[in-house]
C-alpha cells in the first residue's frame, strides 16, 4: 500500500463512522472559532507595519519582524503541544495490513499536519509577506523569505510531534531537553537577550539579501527534525499495542466503599484516581503551572485590573474546570460498580467536595503570597473563592451530568486525544459573564461585591439545587452507563 492508499483508507473510515454527526458539529464550532480568531491574526499581519510605526517610529518593520520570528516559531511549538490533536490509536487498525512502517508514519505526519495551527500561521505569514516583506525587498528576496518561513512552520510541526511522542513514551531526558530549548528561545526574546534576536535576524533576514547559508540551515534543520520525529513516531506506533497490554495487566483497580465510611471513601477514591492515573494528573499539573504563573503576575503588580479580576477568577476556576469537565467519565469502566456500592446522591456530593477543594485551595494558598505583595489582593481572592464554591463548582458538576456520555480513559494522556476541550473553554466563558457584567456596571468594587453575593447565595441555597442535581444523575445514570460501554448510538436512531 502507498501513502495515498493509507490516507484514502483513513478518510473513508472517518466518512463512514457512526459518530460523523457529532464530529461535524464539533468541526463546525471549531471552524467558526478559527475564522474569528484567525481573522484577527491575519488582520494583525496585514496592519503590522502601521502598528510598528505607531509603537516604535524609528524601527524598520522587516528587521523587527525577523528578530522575533525565531521565538514566534518556538511559541508555535508550545501552542501545538497544548492545542493540536494527536491520536495514534485509530492508526493501529492498519497494522494488520501490508503497510510499511515508514509509510504509516509519514501518513500520520501528513494527517497531523493538516491542522488549524498550520493554516492560521500560514495565513498570517501570507499577510506579512504581501504587506511588509514585498515592500522592503525584491521579488526574489521575498520568495526566499517565504521559503524560510515555510520551512520554519514545517519544523514546528515536526518538533511538536517529537515532543508529543517523547511525552507519551515518557522519554524525560529528550522531552525536558527539547522543552528547555524551546522555552529558552521564548524567554530569551522576552528578556531581550541579544544572541536570540541576532540569530533570528540572521536566519530570516539573510535570505531576502540573497544569502544561501541561513536558508540551508533552515532546510537541514527541517529535514533532521522530520527524520527524528518520524522515527520516534514509528517506534511509538508499534510499541503501543504491547504497551497497552502490559498496562492492562499491571493496573487493576479495586475498591470497597460500603465498609469504609461512605462519602469519605468516595473522596479518597477520587484523589487516588488523580494521583495514580496519567490523564487526571496531567490535567491538574497543567492547571497548576498556569496558576503559578498567575500568582507571579499578581506579585509583580503587572496589569492591576487583571490582578484584581481575571487573575483571581482563573486561580479558582482553572483546576475544577480542567478536571471536572470530565466528571463521572473518569470512572467510566467501573461506574456501574460505583452505582452498586454508592447512591447517586453520594456520588454527586463526593464530586462536589473534590471540585470545591480544587477551587478553593489555590486562592487560599495564594493569599499569603499576594497579601505580602499587597494586602488588598486578599479581598478579590476571598470573593472569587466564594463565587467558585457556590456557583462555578455546581455548574461544572451539572454539565458533567448532562454532557458526559463517553468514557475518558484515565490512563491515556488527555493531550493524546485532544489538545484542549472546547467544552471547558465555553464553560469558563459562561462562568466569566457575571463578573464581567458586574465590572461593566460598577467597576471593580461592584464586581467583588457581586461575585461574593452570588457565591453566598449559591451556598445558602445548596439544599435546593443539591437535591435536583442528585435527581438528574439518578435519571441519567443508565444513559451514562450505555455511553461508557459504547452503546450510545443505536442502529435505529440517531443520538446527537
Amino acid at each position: 500500500m502507498t501513502i495515498f492508499d493509507v490516507l484514502r483508507h483513513r478518510w473513508a473510515r472517518w466518512r463512514r463512522s457512526t459518530t460523523l454527526g457529532r464530529s461535524l458539529v464539533t468541526t463546525i464550532v471549531v471552524v467558526l472559532a478559527v475564522v474569528y480568531f484567525g481573522g484577527w491574526v491575519v488582520a494583525l499581519g496585514w496592519f503590522y507595519p502601521d502598528v510598528v510605526a505607531e509603537v516604535s517610529p524609528g524601527r524598520a518593520p522587516l528587521r523587527f519582524l525577523n528578530e522575533h520570528l525565531l521565538s514566534g516559531a518556538a511559541g508555535l511549538v508550545v501552542a501545538r503541544f497544548f492545542l493540536q490533536r494527536f491520536d495514534a490509536g485509530p492508526w493501529r487498525a492498519l497494522l494488520c495490513l501490508p503497510v510499511p512502517r515508514a509509510t504509516l508514519a509519514r501518513a500520520m505526519q501528513i494527517a497531523s499536519a493538516t491542522s488549524l495551527l498550520t493554516l492560521v500561521p500560514l495565513l498570517s505569514l501570507a499577510a506579512l509577506l504581501a504587506r511588509t516583506v514585498a515592500a522592503s525587498t525584491s521579488p526574489s528576496g521575498a520568495a526566499l523569505w517565504a521559503t524560510g518561513a515555510l520551512l520554519s512552520v514545517a519544523m514546528t510541526h515536526f518538533a511538536y510531534v517529537w515532543l508529543r511522542v517523547a511525552w507519551i513514551r515518557r522519554r524525560w531526558p529528550i522531552f525536558l531537553g527539547a522543552s528547555a530549548a524551546v522555552l529558552g528561545l521564548i524567554g530569551g526574546d522576552v528578556l531581550g537577550v541579544t544572541v536570540v534576536r541576532e540569530a533570528s535576524a540572521w536566519l530570516f533576514g539573510g535570505a531576502p539579501r540573497g544569502r544561501v547559508g541561513p536558508l540551508l540551515v533552515l532546510a537541514v534543520g527541517t529535514a533532521a527534525s522530520a527524520l527524528v520525529s518520524t522515527a520516534a513516531l514509528r517506534r511509538y506506533t508499534y510499541e503501543g499495542v504491547r504497551g497497552v497490554e502490559r498496562t492492562d495487566r499491571r493496573r487493576r483497580f479495586s475498591f470497597d466503599i460500603k465498609g469504609r465510611g461512605g462519602l469519605s471513601s468516595l473522596v479518597f477514591l477520587e484523589g487516588t484516581l488523580i494521583i495514580r492515573n496519567r490523564g487526571p494528573r496531567e490535567q491538574l499539573l497543567l492547571g497548576g503551572g498556569v496558576l503559578v504563573f498567575f500568582t507571579y503576575l499578581i506579585v509583580r503588580g503587572a496589569l492591576p485590573v487583571f490582578s484584581l479580576g481575571m487573575d483571581p477568577f482563573m486561580l479558582g476556576l482553572l483546576l475544577p474546570v480542567t478536571y471536572g469537565q470530565f466528571a463521572f467519565a473518569w470512572h467510566g469502566k467501573h461506574f456501574e460498580g460505583l452505582l452498586v456500592r454508592a447512591s447517586p446522591g453520594r456520588l454527586v456530593r463526593a464530586t462536589l467536595v473534590v471540585l470545591t477543594g480544587l477551587a478553593v485551595a489555590p486562592p487560599v494558598l495564594a493569599m499569603p503570597v499576594v497579601g505580602w505583595a499587597d494586602p488588598f489582593f486578599v479581598v478579590p481572592m476571598a470573593a472569587f473563592a466564594l463565587y467558585h464554591a457556590g456557583i462555578s463548582v455546581p455548574t461544572v458538576v451539572w454539565t458533567g451530568v448532562l454532557w458526559n456520555r463517553d468514557w475518558v480513559n484515565p490512563e491515556q494522556s488527555r493531550f493524546t486525544v485532544s489538545g484542549g476541550s472546547i467544552r471547558g473553554v465555553i464553560l469558563m466563558a459562561l462562568l466569566g459573564l457575571p463578573p464581567a457584567l458586574f465590572a461593566a456596571l460598577g467597576g471593580i468594587p461592584a464586581m467583588l461585591v457581586g461575585v461574593a453575593s452570588l457565591g453566598g447565595l449559591g451556598l445558602g441555597t445548596a439544599p435546593f439545587w443539591l437535591s435536583r442535581l442528585e435527581a438528574a444523575l439518578r435519571h441519567r445514570r443508565y444513559a451514562m452507563l450505555r455511553g461508557f460501554r459504547g452503546e450510545w448510538l443505536s442502529p435505529y436512531k440517531w443520538h446527537w
